[in-house]
């Protein structure tokens, strides 16, 4: 509940940051609202306990599926800033053998700067916020949180259309019967993104 009001709060506060504007009327500065798909891989290890009693895996690299959201707003035809869900959807095995879902991500607050004001034009991304770690689709499993960021570089091609490569970092963690599991992972994608603007 509390995550829902934070969120709710963020986007509320990034409208209010944006000059006034009809949504969706092809400039890049008013509303926001966009989506990206894409493959990629993440990499990543994780530790159980802390200081010289931890123990780490050895390092697992998975291809999966990522996707890409943000709505916000953009200050002019060169700045845009967003409340930004970026998750990297992947399979392994857990303890028992099974193999389940992970959803691995970042949400927080993005930047995107073009180099020019109206496309095509290259740009590039920045993202700081929270991580996470879940198993969405499985009973009695909690979410693992932790500090996450993100950039990359993207072309938009086309109004409204663009391709980028960007990588995300988080490290979520979770005390389980006093003892903190954490996850370190790295997620690089390639993905074709629509913007509403």
């Amino acid at each position: 509940m509390a995550q829902k009001s934070i969120l709710v709060m963020a986007v509320l506060l990034l409208l209010s940051l944006v000059p006034s504007g009809f949504a969706f009327d092809g400039y890049r500065s008013g509303f926001i609202l966009g989506f990206g798909l894409g493959p990629g891989i993440t990499s990543f290890t994780q530790t159980v306990g802390a200081g010289t009693t931890s123990l780490t895996s050895d390092r697992e690299n998975t291809f999966g599926i990522h996707t890409d959201f943000r709505i916000g707003g953009g200050i002019n035809e060169q700045v845009q800033i967003y409340w930004i869900s970026k998750v990297a959807w992947f399979s392994m095995d857990n303890i028992y053998g099974s193999s389940v879902t992970v959803a691995n991500g970042m949400g927080g607050l993005g930047v995107t700067y073009y180099l020019l004001p109206q496309s095509p034009s290259w740009y590039f991304t920045g993202g700081l916020g929270f991580s996470t770690w879940a198993l969405p689709f499985e009973s009695n499993s909690d979410t693992w949180y932790g500090l996450g960021m993100s950039g990359g570089a993207g072309y938009e091609f086309s109004p409204h259309w663009s391709v980028d490569l960007s990588f995300t970092y988080g490290n979520p963690n979770k005390d389980v019967m006093g003892i903190n599991v954490k996850t370190n992972a790295l997620s690089i994608k390639a993905c074709i993104n629509v913007l509403g603007y």
